[in-house]
């Protein structure tokens, strides 16, 4: 369960790193730097709908 919750926080830190690259990149040199663009959507989204919510316990008895 904790390594959900450690995977998804990964997921979302990474997609600000690259984010924080791309904003550097384009205002010192004025371009977008694309992979990390991309990179930190696809990393966004996965962190985003990246389920944690455990097991049912509606079912145990």
């Amino acid at each position: 369960m904790k390594y959900k919750w450690l995977l998804k926080i990964m997921l979302l830190i990474i997609a600000i790193l690259g984010f924080v690259v791309v904003g550097i990149m384009y205002t010192k040199l004025s371009f977008i730097d694309w992979p990390y663009l991309i990179g930190g959507i696809l990393f966004l989204a996965f962190g985003v709908f990246f389920p944690v919510q455990g097991e049912n316990n509606l079912n145990k008895k």
